[in-house]
């Protein structure tokens, strides 16, 4: 027997994995069909529509043009590169509509036969052999492919949605900042294996803590950056704000992606989806048919229960993930959860933890929608030809941000799960790097890859270090991936603010025509107190306490007027710690500067009332935002400034 090479042994944990996945396959397991290729121009069609740029589409398709003037209004409110990324993919559509319209167009001699029209078919042959130049031509639009050529951008290299690479490569470094976080020292941006798991620095296990907020012990270390205005983590936008978040979030990855010349295909597959059961039935499905049992919930009930067992049950199992289940006993397993999980007689209490972890890799495995979805499955793949951890991070936030609801929740609870298993390492010997090797298979082979003629050997092993690595990446930064730039929010405040002002120009237009505007443009009611600078008033529909003014200081946090509406801090109740909470300066007439007041002494609340818990928060609504959900740390008195207008009200949130 020929020796396993050393490249094979480091990733014994993936090639086990693999053969596993490989001899749990269904016989009669239906292959993927494929869709057809992408006809000319529909990829890029599908990328504006998904930007929030469908209209432009619709334009082109109508045989109109964009000015320069107009495609720079469009692009007003993005960043330089996220506005060079939609320009490029405007102008290729452009240049394909341009050449499908000539190619239709219909000549005179099929229209009039009998007639001769010999001098207009010379001139017909002159206008289709040579470019329009004159401005009356017909295929002149107010952007022409010359001047379109000359710009900058398109000088930087060969553009292609089909794959072909570009010899340039542009600066990024003033995009968006994807995420929060900085280098605290320098990187070193030349990879000295590209087949190696070195890509990411090498994380020792007891490193690795249950919080994870412990620094890389390397030369790669990051923190996060302070903000005034808070924290934003995914959840806590409106679905309103959240659809804006997306449409940025492509177009700063695309942006991101020409940078280094990395190209990615989101096929488009055909299967039979299952509309009942507990596996092989899509996420949407089946969070749609668990709300109706339990409302709130955002990830299958069925991953959920299986989770939890593993919490309660596995940590400290020497192996689990890695020691499959007995076969016989998975399958009895998934035929009671089908027969007995909704009709709650279903117990773990005999499950043990190996066919439970089993079981929850094949739930993912049989999605017949991948839980990083087709669009995006490949992207993932391709954040490990990124140069920089830094800008590999920025693209994985970015991604997340793009994934389904379902899935953004359900990769969550799958990630937080393994992050515990890495916390109890000492005890189940499952370190970062072997719960990596063993779940990235099972999250990035779809069914596709999976077929009966492939053999180990077939398999690159670039896309084994790759996607272990892309794994890594997601258990140990999840806290910083699951947050939304800044720099977003910012921009769709922007937006925002920009849709208001035409609609208050629409508003005295149609007062000049002396009709009554209909439409419902944001009021903030205001009393005279509130006109002060720094006061706000806070609502709390569903607390005894529901309404009060509150004067802001430099020093007051989102946090210190939640804890307004809890008990009084004398009080003995539960709900509220007074020690939780850190005591700021202020400076106040009539008292001594520096001398600390705790912002929270300042209410009396009845004991027998109803008062803010630890799921409250404090809530932004309206002004040059849709709905957010506030950062306890969150300087309220610079938040005010930058959206005087919004109403703050409390409400219970999980976050």
């Amino acid at each position: 027997m020929m020796a396993s090479s050393p490249a094979t042994v480091e990733y014994d944990d993936y090639w086990r994995e693999f053969k596993d996945i490989e001899s749990n396959k269904d016989s009669d397991e239906e292959e993927e069909e494929l869709s057809k290729t992408p006809d000319e121009g529909e990829v890029e069609s599908d990328w504006l529509k998904a930007t929030g740029y469908g209209f432009v589409v619709s334009k082109l398709q109508d045989g109109k043009e964009l000015s320069d003037d107009e495609l720079e209004a469009l692009t007003s409110s993005l960043t330089r590169h996220q506005a060079e990324a939609v320009k490029r993919r405007v102008d290729t559509l452009t240049t394909t509509m341009r050449t499908k319209q000539k190619q239709n167009r219909v000549h005179m001699k099929d229209i009039f036969p009998e007639q001769d029209v010999t001098a207009k078919e010379s001139a017909s042959s002159s206008r289709d052999s040579d470019p329009p130049s004159s401005p009356g031509s017909e295929t002149d639009g107010p952007l022409s492919s010359a001047r379109r050529s000359s710009r900058t951008f398109l000088k930087r290299g060969e553009y292609s949605m089909t794959g072909v690479t570009r010899e340039g490569q542009y600066n990024v470094d003033k995009g968006v900042e994807a995420l929060s976080i900085q280098p605290r020292s320098s990187f070193d941006n030349k990879r000295s294996n590209r087949h190696s798991t070195k890509h990411l620095q090498p994380i020792a296990d007891s490193e690795i803590s249950v919080d994870f907020h412990l620094e890389e012990k390397s030369n790669q270390a990051f923190d996060t950056k302070h903000d005034s205005l808070g924290v934003t983590r995914i959840g806590d936008l409106s679905e309103s704000d959240m659809s804006r978040i997306r449409s940025l979030a492509l177009i700063e990855l695309t942006a991101l992606f020409d940078a280094y010349s990395i190209v990615y295909s989101r096929p488009k597959r055909k299967k039979k989806i299952k509309e009942h059961g507990l596996f092989g039935v899509p996420l949407q499905v089946l969070v749609e048919h668990d709300q109706k049992r339990c409302p709130n919930t955002k990830v299958p009930l069925i991953f959920l229960s299986i989770i939890e067992h593993l919490e309660r049950e596995a940590l400290c199992i020497e192996g689990i993930l890695r020691i499959p289940g007995q076969v016989s006993r998975v399958k009895q397993l998934r035929r009671d959860l089908e027969d007995y999980f909704y009709s709650g007689n279903f117990s773990w209490k005999d499950v043990l933890p190996m066919d439970a972890a089993a079981v929850m890799k094949q739930f993912l495995r049989e999605l017949p929608v991948p839980l990083m979805t087709y669009n995006y499955l490949e992207a993932f793949s391709q954040v490990e030809n990124i140069p920089t951890t830094l800008e590999q991070l920025k693209a994985l936030n970015l991604l997340i941000l793009l994934l389904p609801m379902e899935h953004q929740e359900t990769l969550r609870v799958l990630l937080s799960f393994l992050r515990n298993i890495v916390s109890h390492s000492n005890e189940n010997k499952m370190g970062l790097n072997n719960v990596a090797m063993i779940m990235a298979p099972n999250l990035f082979l779809g069914p596709a890859s999976l077929s009966k003629t492939m053999s180990i050997k077939e398999l690159e092993l670039s896309k084994a270090a790759g996607t272990s690595n892309i794994v890594k990446m997601l258990v140990h930064y999840q806290n910083e991936l699951w947050t939304i730039p800044p720099t977003f929010v910012k921009q769709i405040r922007h937006q925002i603010t920009m849709e208001m002002h035409r609609k208050t120009r629409e508003k005295t237009r149609l007062r000049f025509l002396g009709r009554k505007d209909k439409s419902e443009v944001y009021r903030k009611s205001t009393t005279d107190l509130e006109t002060q600078d720094g006061m706000i008033r806070v609502q709390a529909p569903n607390l005894t306490k529901s309404s009060t003014l509150i004067q802001l200081d430099e020093w007051m946090t989102a946090g210190d007027v939640v804890a307004k509406f809890r008990r009084n801090t004398g009080s003995q109740h539960e709900g509220f710690d007074s020690a939780s909470l850190p005591s700021y300066p202020q400076h106040h007439q009539g008292q001594d500067q520096g001398q600390p007041v705790n912002h929270v002494q300042s209410f009396r609340n009845p004991d027998n009332g109803q008062f803010a818990d630890d799921n409250a928060y404090l809530f932004e609504v309206g002004g040059n935002i849709g709905e957010r959900c506030l950062d306890p740390q969150t300087r309220m008195l610079d938040l005010h400034h930058v959206n005087p207008n919004a109403e703050w009200v409390i409400k219970v949130h999980k976050r």
